[in-house]
């Protein structure tokens, strides 16, 4: 049974780790999840979960999906949002879980008078880091739970983005997500192409 709480969700993610990582991996892994969950405490998805959801399945699809074990990107992807949408610097998380960690979180942070193409170079330029795969798996998972939005407009921009940005960046990237991004990308477009029908033959 999948988990429902975000607590149940990440002990479902600590135990997954628990099979390749030791105690102190695990205890940073955790560390970083209590600072995320913090930083996005009263926080919202669209869909109206816990902000707290979105980073721990980006997280546990990096383990789950792509067998990626790496502390320090389970790290960035637990804390990927964290700069973004709370006072937490860069400093503050290197002081905490190291340089590198810091270095991927402030690779996905994503500021407003930076454009898309821009940022998503910056990510890509960096592979080292690893945060071109994290960044990937946050567009797979948003794209994902995007069903579940209220936001027309929305999904209609994430469908565009995905396929201008990050398909050609995932095919360049993982094999794996690219292919999960072209499957979500159908179906979300089926999901919009069913909502403007159904608005239609309301209108009749």
């Amino acid at each position: 049974m999948q988990p429902e709480t975000y607590e149940d969700r990440f002990e479902h993610l600590a135990a997954l780790l628990a099979e390749r990582l030791g105690e102190a991996d695990i205890a940073t892994v955790r560390r970083a999840y209590e600072v995320a969950r913090s930083a996005h405490e009263g926080q919202l998805r669209d869909e109206g979960t816990p902000y707290i959801i979105h980073p721990i399945r980006v997280a546990t699809l990096l383990a789950e999906e792509l067998h990626n074990y790496s502390t320090h990107l389970i790290c960035g992807a637990l804390l990927h949002d964290v700069i973004e949408d709370s006072d937490i610097t860069r400093k503050q998380i290197a002081r905490v879980f190291g340089k590198e960690v810091a270095r991927v979180v402030w690779l996905l942070t994503k500021f407003e008078d930076v454009s898309l193409p821009a940022y998503l170079a910056a990510i890509e330029a960096a592979p080292e880091t690893g945060a071109p795969i994290v960044k990937l798996c946050d567009r797979l998972d948003n794209l994902r739970f995007l069903i579940h939005s209220p936001k027309g407009e929305k999904k209609r921009r994430y469908i565009r983005t995905t396929e201008q940005h990050y398909l050609p960046m995932a095919a360049r990237t993982d094999k794996y997500l690219y292919d999960e991004l072209c499957r979500s990308l159908e179906e979300i477009r089926k999901h919009v192409k069913s909502r403007r029908q159904t608005e239609a033959d309301d209108q009749v």
